[in-house]
């Protein structure tokens, strides 16, 4: 046993493949149908007997109702299981990838005979938490008990840079997958690799072209040649079954237009009464490229983007790697390389792109060493040493400690490659009496270098020690991966507290102290603490995707917790995106762990979908008019971007298709959320003005507040704060600026709450409102309390009376905003 991972897999859309690290080259495993692809696909046939790979791809045309595929897009989604409809089973996204894995797991055990329990997987960049959650159980179910994740562009930059002689290069990695697309920077200096930026989109892939013919060409074309097909269209339950073998056949016939210029159709479709139809048509590489063309628009804007954020543009590029099964269509390469509607960079394809992130998985893997293999048994009579290194460096002169048990006085240890002319030797090395020693190896670059252990006791003799060996490899490695999306906590108003930026290098840690919005009175039924989990880039809390919660109620505490308590709450994320979450509840003094549910809630239904979509279109119909008044020539550009990426007519179209299809329900909400953005970006253009003279009357209102309130260490403070809102003024993001305005709303907040103004004016207003309070006689006693507490600045007290004015009232306010509340506090 190695001790290391060693195995790769690339858990695709469409087609999967599992690759081996043999020393500096990787092997991609063939399945037993000979091929080095594996499609992601299950069937379960009559006899319930379950298929994966070719034989259930095989089977979709004619027994979709037996057969899944493109399930990875919907993995960590609630409800998205899969019913096979003659056996009546039902099976997860989870648990179909399962399936897939197993079927990789046995291709593994069949080639080199061994059973593995550990493996790399992949994701894309673009997945989110509760995506690669859900990958983690997949893994399991699939016996996989350790299975690190690895991003899908920086495998495919690993197998093309592990054995590289460039450094200090910049790659651009062009990922488009079956399903989804990433576009990811990566730096390659002194044998290290760092992602520099990334940008993608779960639901831009290869698939969307697929659906594009069908529902643009292939419908229209099969109603016209036989009229008895009137009604066929995508969203339609009844035309499942025959729009399946149209999408089958667009897949099959744009593949093949990779290499000519024409692909024929021909499917035999049965009509609304159950008639035999035979549907023949011509598919050419022109009408491809056209319905292709802004998806492509889509995957171009999202690299500028990536490249823009870095302040990089196309001429810092040194190359772009090409990955996935679509890029091997030449019209796409050609947009590409085209330097005016493309990215004008040199295009690098030497590796193959269908199996290039298996390889890159594979290269990970050998830098993971398994966890719990416990100590080395010693040898018979002899020995055990317990070695601290990296398996695959950049270094060649690597420093490599052990620990020698049991431990004895007068041992010795050396280390020996044979396999260099002459061999090289560490020479001896005294092992202390705790057992432990250090020494730097010399390796060579281009292979797999490996040491002999030479163990020898006081009196010279040689011990036998188990291992015996240990093997290390010159490589570039991935460093610090970083957070593909910043992750925060909803706040009242529709607000996000960002605790992790993106970018941020994992492992990464966050404490923050929240307050709480409603009482939660021990025992008594009602009132719950939840801190919504949110992931994505925008301040506005519900442009952001939730991908979980950490909650608690009256049935997990003892006491009351009245309105404005203290919540401690802390977040992790490990190098695999796997997150914990804990919350420490002061007045409690308990702590709540390890309950964020990483769940995607239920797809919407078509109905709020298509409600969705009509409010959209009236947004845009009316940033559009302001425009057309304003004449603003970014908003200009902002919304012929949302035209050339045609996505309006997206949306239209998979609201239709989620009638009946789940994968165009989801796809629909995320292209919906992209629309809304995109609208947002116009009216914050348009209203951009209006906002920065507001952040710059915040700036002067926090001056005098601090200078009134607040101490040296504020004053020494506010700086900084005012020079993030410049610097975001600076970027012209609105959303930017409103985080930095928020957080300097905090920082003037918690000077006036440590001073009691916020205290006084919270009373204040709370009294105004004695006439809606219950138990009047008591909530007089309190206001006449808070009287006192104010002449005699007990804050402490005041704040008290303050929460339960608070709980009597049938909806609490929410607490004083500084900035409003300044001249009643004086």
């Amino acid at each position: 046993m190695s001790g290391t991972v060693d195995v790769g897999i690339d858990l695709g859309t469409t087609n999967s493949a599992v690759a081996l690290l043999r020393g500096v080259d990787t092997e991609v495993l063939k399945n037993n149908d000979g091929d080095q692809t594996t499609p992601s696909a299950v069937w379960i046939d009559r006899r319930e007997r379950l298929y994966v790979g070719r034989a259930a791809r095989d089977r979709a045309e004619l027994d979709p109702g037996n057969t899944c595929m493109e399930f990875k897009l919907r993995m960590g989604t609630s409800g998205a299981a899969k019913r096979f409809e003659t056996s009546g089973r039902e099976l997860t996204p989870e648990e179909l990838s399962a399936e897939v894995l197993k079927s990789l797991r046995a291709d593994v055990r069949q080639r080199t005979g061994e059973e593995i329990g550990a493996a790399v997987v992949t994701v894309p960049a673009a997945f989110d938490m509760n995506s690669c959650d859900a990958t983690r159980r997949a893994a399991r179910l699939a016996g996989l008990s350790f299975s690190p994740l690895l991003q899908e562009p920086t495998a495919a930059a690993l197998a093309y840079g592990f054995q590289a002689a460039e450094d200090n290069a910049l790659w651009l990695v062009y990922d488009l997958g079956g399903g989804t697309f990433d576009a990811a920077v990566i730096q390659l200096r002194d044998g290290e690799f760092s992602v520099v930026n990334d940008r993608g989109d779960n639901f831009l892939g290869g698939k969307l072209i697929d659906w594009k013919i069908v529902e643009e060409l292939l419908v229209p074309a099969a109603v016209r040649q036989v009229p008895a097909l009137s009604g066929l269209r995508r969203g339609d339950p009844r035309w499942f079954a025959a729009v399946n073998k149209l999408k089958l056949a667009a897949e099959t016939a744009k593949i093949r237009l990779s290499r000519v210029d024409t692909a024929n159709i021909l499917v035999e479709l049965e009509d609304a009464d159950g008639r035999r139809v035979e549907f023949d048509h011509e598919l050419t590489r022109a009408d491809v490229e056209r319905l292709a063309e802004p998806l492509l628009v889509r995957s171009i804007n999202l690299c500028h983007k990536a490249l823009r954020e870095r302040e990089l543009g196309p001429a810092d590029i040194e190359k772009v790697i090409l990955v996935g099964g679509p890029t091997l269509t030449p019209y796409l390469r050609e947009r590409l390389a085209d330097p005016k509607h493309g990215l004008g960079v040199p295009l690098d394809f030497g590796q193959d792109p269908m199996t290039v992130v298996a390889r890159g998985a594979a290269i990970f893997a050998g830098t993971q060493r398994i966890p719990d293999l416990g100590a080395p048994a010693p040898a018979a009579g002899g020995f055990a040493v317990r070695f601290e290194y990296q398996p695959v460096g950049p270094d060649t002169e690597p420093l490599v400690a052990g620990r020698v048990e049991p431990a004895e006085p007068g041992l010795s240890v050396e280390l020996v490659n044979s396999e260099t002319r002459p061999p090289w030797r560490s020479g001896r090395i005294t092992v202390t009496d705790a057992g432990l020693f250090a020494a730097s190896l010399w390796a060579e670059p281009g292979r797999l270098n490996t040491f002999a252990v030479e163990l020898t006791d006081s009196t010279g003799a040689r011990r036998e020690v188990e291992p015996d060996r240990i093997t290390y490899t010159v490589g570039a490695v991935e460093t610090e991966p970083p957070l593909t999306h910043s992750i925060g906590v909803g706040l009242d108003g529709n607000q996000t507290l960002w605790l992790l930026e993106r970018g941020t290098g994992l492992p990464a840690r966050r404490t923050v102290t929240l307050r709480t919005t409603v009482a939660v009175r021990g025992g008594q039924g009602g009132g719950l603490i939840r801190i919504p989990v949110l992931e994505g880039e925008y301040q506005r809390a519900d442009r952001n995707r939730r991908i979980g919660r950490l909650e608690f109620g009256t049935e997990r505490v003892d006491r009351a917790v009245p309105v404005g308590s203290e919540v401690v709450f802390t977040i992790e994320v490990d190098e695999s995106r796997l997150i914990k979450a804990s919350a420490y509840v002061p007045i409690l003094d308990e702590e709540f762990q390890d309950t964020v549910n990483l769940r995607t809630e239920f797809a919407p239904s078509q109905q709020s979908l298509a409600r969705a979509a009509d409010l959209e279109r009236e947004r845009l119909a009316t940033v559009r008019e302001r425009q057309r008044v304003l004449g603003n020539p970014v908003a200009d550009v902002l919304i012929a971007r949302i035209d050339s990426e045609r996505i309006v007519h997206d949306v239209e179209s998979l609201v239709r298709a989620a009638k009946a299809d789940p994968d165009a329900a989801t796809a629909a909400e995320r292209r919906l959320l992209d629309l809304r953005v995109a609208i947002d970006d116009v009216e914050d253009e348009l209203a951009w003005p209006e906002l920065v003279g507001e952040a710059r009357g915040m700036v002067a209102e926090a001056r005098d507040m601090i200078a009134t309130y607040g101490e040296q260490s504020d004053r020494d403070d506010l700086p900084l704060y005012e020079d993030a809102i410049n610097a975001a003024i600076e970027s012209r993001e609105a959303d930017l600026l409103r985080q930095r305005m928020e957080e300097l709303r905090l920082h003037v907040m918690r000077v006036l709450d440590r001073t009691g103004v916020l205290q006084v004016h919270f009373f204040h207003s709370l009294a105004e409102m004695r006439g809606e309070m219950r138990n009047g006689p008591h909530a007089d006693r309190l206001i006449a309390d808070g009287h006192a507490a104010v002449d005699g600045g007990e804050l402490n007290r005041l704040r008290g009376v303050n929460m339960q004015l608070r709980d009597l009232l049938p909806e609490p306010p929410l607490p004083p905003d500084p900035f409003s509340t300044v001249d009643r506090a004086r």
